[in-house]
């Protein structure tokens, strides 16, 4: 067997051990099916690293042993005769024609009385060569809970709906070369303005009140969301509702209730006059994910805030603050 090359990350309290896989094959597996120190390794919310107490001295593989005793033994053991035995040698029952086996014509009436049988030998343990090195030692490994954010999966709203995820969260190439991927959730992580723009623009869409709000541009490459201000007085207009079928002009009296005013709009990129929503950065992936809810909770606070003209200065003026980026 090949010897192995195991490697760890020294913790206060343990270690965190990989398998180094040999460069003939290259990339890293668990040791979560070897037996370290004459303990099975503790599975962690990795799941390719694991746990052990102390730093690997033996380490050993689990080899299971083939059966024994194989046989065939009767069903219903109360039908045990001269003619039809309790239990059938292999080579007394079957016989070998070219690659296959088959019932001999003595017992061959009996098949069916018959299950096979056999008896399993304990498994053994098999040491393993095996070099170790300890490549880092911090303080603790923590595990950081999961980013989970839908965004739409393509431009296109009728392909329906994904979720974005820790998986999708960038980290600077240096940490990359440096830390192993089990401690990359608390270095400092970004989502570019893309990945920004779709999780904003689902949540909005999730979460807004259309009695007080409306969204007037809702594309992968703009969003605008205007406020609702319900009139202090109602106003009257006139519409023709026969304009769009060619017929003789019948007019309809009808009433605004509300005026619309944008009080949100962004972009993942340059386009027009739209704000351009900056990638969301984090210390670590719980910073990361707690300034997307803060902002995200933020945003919709203020686009679900009711607002109403003044009725002693019937709508002069509205004080509305627009969200910065």
């Amino acid at each position: 067997m090949e010897k192995k090359k195991l490697i760890g990350i020294k913790c206060k309290s343990k270690f965190f051990v990989l398998e180094f896989v040999s460069e003939t094959y290259g990339g890293y597996r668990s040791i979560k099916s070897l037996i370290v120190n004459g303990k099975r390794p503790v599975r962690t919310f990795h799941p390719e690293w694991c746990t052990v107490d102390n730093e690997p001295k033996i380490v050993q593989t689990i080899v299971k042993q083939p059966s024994i005793n194989h046989r065939y033994e009767l069903i219903d053991k109360t039908m045990e005769s001269s003619k039809i035995p309790l239990i059938l040698k292999i080579e007394d029952a079957l016989e070998e024609i070219g690659c296959e086996r088959f019932w001999k014509e003595k017992y061959k009436m009996y098949e069916s009385l018959y299950k096979f049988c056999s008896d399993a030998r304990p498994d053994i343990l098999e040491d393993i060569e095996f070099d170790y090195e300890t490549i880092m030692e911090v303080t603790e490994i923590r595990e950081y809970g999961e980013i989970a954010y839908d965004v739409q999966k393509t431009q296109w709203k009728h392909d329906g709906l994904k979720t974005l995820t820790e998986h999708d969260v960038h980290h600077q190439l240096i940490d990359q070369i440096i830390f192993p991927d089990i401690l990359l959730p608390s270095k400092s992580c970004s989502l570019t303005s893309k990945q920004s723009f779709d999780i904003v623009r689902q949540y909005i869409k999730q979460h807004i009140n259309y009695e007080v709000a409306t969204i007037t541009s809702d594309y992968d490459f703009c969003f605008t969301v205007k406020k609702k201000i319900r009139l202090s007085e109602e106003e009257e207009y006139i519409v023709d509702i026969n304009q769009w079928n060619n017929r003789k002009p019948k007019l309809e009296k009808r009433y605004h209730k509300f005026r619309e005013i944008e009080c949100f709009n962004m972009a993942p990129k340059v386009y027009q006059n739209y704000k351009v929503i900056q990638g969301f950065r984090g210390n670590n992936q719980e910073d990361l994910k707690n300034n997307i809810d803060d902002y995200c909770r933020m945003v919709i606070e203020l686009i679900n805030e009711p607002i109403a003209d003044c009725p002693n200065c019937k709508g002069t003026g509205v004080i509305l603050n627009k969200l910065e980026f």
